[in-house]
């Protein structure tokens, strides 16, 4: 981590998304954006060290999105971390349940 920037996580599965993710966030030179590809390795890196936001897929392999979200709001070290829902998924149970 580079001092004095915002860390930002991503957490997607999809390296093409995540990487044009991260190149768009670290133009301005002003964030730190890591990458990680699974819900445990998120859960991982926010307990390792917190960031300032967390950018979230609710469609991950094992433990999905939404159980990433559950566990990290159950977390009093991680229950204030914002959390942006970034999917496919269009339905309204799934923006009802984000």
């Amino acid at each position: 981590m580079v001092p004095g920037k915002t860390r930002i996580l991503i957490v997607e599965d999809e390296p093409d998304i995540a990487g044009i993710m991260k190149h768009a966030l670290e133009r301005g030179g002003d964030l730190n954006v890591e990458i990680v590809g699974t819900g445990s390795a998120a859960l991982k890196a926010v307990m390792e060290e917190p960031p300032g936001l967390i950018l979230l897929d609710l469609n991950l392999p094992f433990i999905d999105g939404l159980e990433v979200c559950r566990l990290l709001r159950g977390r009093p070290d991680s229950a204030a971390i914002p959390i942006i829902m970034v999917t496919a998924r269009t339905g309204e149970t799934d923006r009802v349940s984000g």
